[in-house]
């Protein structure tokens, strides 16, 4: 059973950094009372890999049934899944009621051997996340949690028990690129409190890899790799992976693609600062919901499941511009 959860004493929300006001849920996920509206809904659904997460320091690169539903706390400008992210009321997206037991059956019967809960930021269902998540943790499944890393402390004590790795993003070290790109108005110290998010699940027990979507003219500069690649080494550790990914010009974000070499001097950078592990993802910014993930009926008027796993999807991190020339 899904439990509610109740405002703060002051009646703002406990679940993630913007803290609002009860009746004003900006995720559009809350009612006055500040529960959860539609608390087992699923908007996209997709059977993939681990290492798409990308997860791929934890084990082996496993089948994994990725859920999403609506709704967030930013409004990112060049967001990949602006159709679920931006909405505050969830109109015009197809959605089906899958509560965490039918989800957990899914999951097993197809083979998959974990849940990730992606797509829309998974936060804000934070009650549904957590059921699913324990009944998952019992079936013997593992639990994926990607995240824009902006969950209070309370709400991560609450997940990570029954989270076992963790993709979290952290775009920059700068409070006015979160205002003027990610929407942030209203959140105080946005990137301090951004990092403490990351540093708590590590802090938790949940494994953790770090990711950035590096937008050409915006977060690329030398001082920004720098500031991240040298706070994964000092508050997290050297051996956190980091995971540097492409931005494809998307929503309201017009500019180009990020140059590849580009993001080889932030691979360079992160292992100059200490890092074990730094990868190039040049294939895809984000876990994107393309209109294969999004909810649809099959022919027999049951929701489609689709999966890439059926479509020979590869997956490929870059360990330097030298593999990489003929392929830009």
């Amino acid at each position: 059973m899904i439990e509610g959860t109740k405002s703060s004493v002051d009646g703002r929300c406990p679940i993630c950094i913007r803290e609002c006001r009860r009746g004003e849920s900006f995720c559009g996920r809350r009612d006055a009372d500040g529960r959860l509206r539609q608390p087992d809904i699923v908007a996209a659904w997709m059977i993939d890999r681990l290492f798409e997460k990308p997860i791929i320091h934890l084990g082996p690169d496993l089948p994994v049934l990725s859920i999403g539903s609506w709704g967030c706390n930013f409004r990112c400008l060049g967001c990949q899944n602006a159709r679920l992210s931006w909405t505050a009321t969830g109109e015009g997206i197809k959605i089906i009621n899958l509560d965490p037991g039918v989800i957990i059956r899914t999951a097993r019967a197809r083979g998959c051997r974990g849940i990730c809960y992606t797509y829309n930021e998974p936060a804000i269902q934070i009650e549904f996340v957590e059921e699913t998540a324990r009944q998952a943790r019992a079936a013997g499944l593992i639990n994926v949690f990607v995240t824009n890393s902006t969950l209070t402390c309370s709400s991560i004590d609450r997940l990570a028990p029954w989270i076992d790795a963790v993709a979290a993003d952290i775009k920059s070290f700068d409070d006015n690129f979160y205002l003027r790109y990610c929407g942030t108005q209203g959140i105080i110290d946005v990137a301090a409190k951004i990092r403490r998010c990351i540093r708590r699940f590590k802090d938790d027990g949940c494994h953790v890899e770090v990711r950035t979507n590096i937008i050409p003219g915006v977060n690329d500069s030398e001082d920004a790799f720098r500031r991240i690649s040298g706070w994964i080494r000092e508050s997290l550790s050297p051996e956190t992976p980091w995971h540097l990914t492409r931005y494809f010009p998307s929503h309201l974000l017009g500019t180009c693609k990020t140059p590849a070499k580009t993001l080889f001097q932030a691979q360079t950078i992160g292992r100059d600062e200490g890092l074990a592990f730094v990868h190039v993802h040049l294939s895809k910014g984000c876990d994107c919901a393309g209109d294969r993930c999004l909810i649809r009926e099959a022919a027999n008027g049951d929701p489609s499941l689709p999966s890439c796993c059926d479509q020979g999807l590869n997956f490929r991190t870059w360990s330097g511009i030298a593999d990489f020339e003929k392929h830009d």
